[in-house]
């Protein structure tokens, strides 16, 4: 059984986020899905727990059609050490084969020049940022709603709205 390992903060699991588990499924039959800066929430740039994040991570994924068997969600907290980071993932994980990311960020770079795990980059399908999202909600901006998943819609009003806001 061939594993992948895709990591990201998820703050929030978007279209973007859903398109490169997609694709990385196609080509792997199990997928580990890290929650990056898992110790982090209640900020700004980090507004939901690595609980609630996971929660809208499986919420998204099943109403895709895309069975629980298929993936595993694994908190990952920050290290700060970029040289041991990625001995610091497979020490919190079971064993992958491939590494999946969706730009040539921190991650490529780490797991390449640190690691021996192969890197694969996956297609922009769905060309958003959490960033832009978390924006678009402070400024009560509505159009948010079209790059998540229904099921993380309705997680983001009920668990986080406000915490994305800052008004908790």
């Amino acid at each position: 059984m061939k594993t992948g390992f895709y990591t990201g903060r998820f703050q929030p699991f978007h279209l973007g986020h859903l398109s490169a588990v997609t694709q990385a499924l196609k080509e792997v039959d199990f997928l580990i899905i890290g929650i990056g800066s898992a110790q982090y929430s209640r900020t700004a740039d980090n507004p939901f727990t690595s609980e609630e994040r996971a929660a809208m991570i499986r919420a998204g994924l099943i109403e895709n059609g895309i069975p629980e068997n298929k993936f595993k969600i694994i908190p990952i907290p920050d290290i700060h050490d970029n040289a041991t980071w990625p001995a610091h993932v497979h020490s919190l994980v079971p064993p992958f084969d491939v590494v999946f990311v969706g730009d040539d960020g921190l991650v490529k770079e780490l797991f390449e020049k640190y690691d021996k795990v192969p890197v694969k980059t996956v297609d922009i399908e769905v060309d958003i940022r959490a960033t832009q999202i978390r924006e678009m909600i402070r400024n009560d901006d509505s159009n948010w709603e079209k790059y998540v998943s229904s099921a993380v819609a309705s997680h983001i009003k009920e668990a986080g709205y406000s915490a994305i806001r800052g008004d908790e």
